[in-house]
């Protein structure tokens, strides 16, 4: 396999993905910062609460149930979502209310949970597709100008065939899928939000309800979403869109009457 020019198009979608993955927390951080006076603190307590709760812990629970189970689960794909489901919101959420109750107990309003949100959101969204479109923006123009090609020289025929082979998604991926990946960010993000004003709403009327109904959101988008990109990627966006639109239009309502 040699060597193929990446598409205008595909690095459009790359650089979609790379402006939403940054732009938009860094965006909504700032307008909360100067016109909402939300805290800088409700921001990093998002993002901790995402790295330590959903990047170690929940990770390493993987690892140790994915090595006792073999591919039980991972080879079906029903009980992958479901259990990716549960797991996602069992950690996020628990973590997500740890860190409004206890770490945030002194700056708890309303401007400051949608701040936490956007700070869960968006570190979430910095890792898994910002970092990635980074990469694959770099590679895209490197091989676009011929510097990949000399860089690949300097490997042997096996370690260049198989740089080729990975680097063979940047122009073989449809240009859509890079741009529905950032689309799939944007949702990603409001869903977060929506769930953490959910959660502050369980602090502050020291209600169990609010939790479970996270909970329970969480659970739902994401094994709908593992269970239909399995069969189609495209009827999953549009699944995921469309539940994050119904939460966080009743989230909306729910944050316009809140009083502090």
């Amino acid at each position: 396999m040699e060597l193929q020019p990446v598409s205008i198009g595909n690095v459009l979608g790359m650089m979609f993905s790379l402006v939403v993955s940054f732009g938009v927390p860094i965006g909504l951080f700032v307008y909360l910062w100067r016109k909402k006076k939300a805290s800088f603190f409700s921001f990093a307590t998002g993002l901790l609460v995402f790295l330590v709760f959903a990047l170690f812990l929940e990770s390493m629970v993987h690892s140790i149930v994915f090595n006792a189970t073999g591919n039980l689960i991972t080879g079906n794909v029903f009980l992958y979502a479901l259990y990716g489901g549960l797991m996602a919101a069992l950690f996020e959420e628990t973590g997500r209310f740890l860190g409004i109750k206890y770490i945030m107990r002194n700056q708890l309003t309303k401007e400051n949970a949608f701040m936490y949100g956007v700070g869960h959101g968006g570190i979430e969204a910095m890792f898994l597709l910002g970092i990635t479109s980074i990469n694959n923006l770099a590679n895209a123009m490197m091989i676009n100008d011929g510097s990949m090609t000399s860089v690949l020289e300097g490997l042997d025929q096996t370690a260049r065939e198989t740089a080729v082979q990975g680097l063979s998604v940047l122009w073989e991926t449809p240009a859509s899928l890079f741009f529905a990946a950032g689309f799939e960010r944007i949702v990603a993000i409001c869903l977060q939000i929506s769930l953490s004003i959910l959660i502050y709403q369980a602090v502050k009327e020291k209600s169990g309800r609010w939790y479970w109904a996270a909970f329970g959101v969480h659970f739902v988008v994401d094994f709908a979403a593992v269970l239909l990109s399995s069969f189609s990627i495209a009827a999953a966006e549009v699944v995921m869109a469309v539940m994050t639109a119904a939460v966080v239009w009743y989230v909306a309502k729910m944050y316009r009457a809140m009083k502090e």
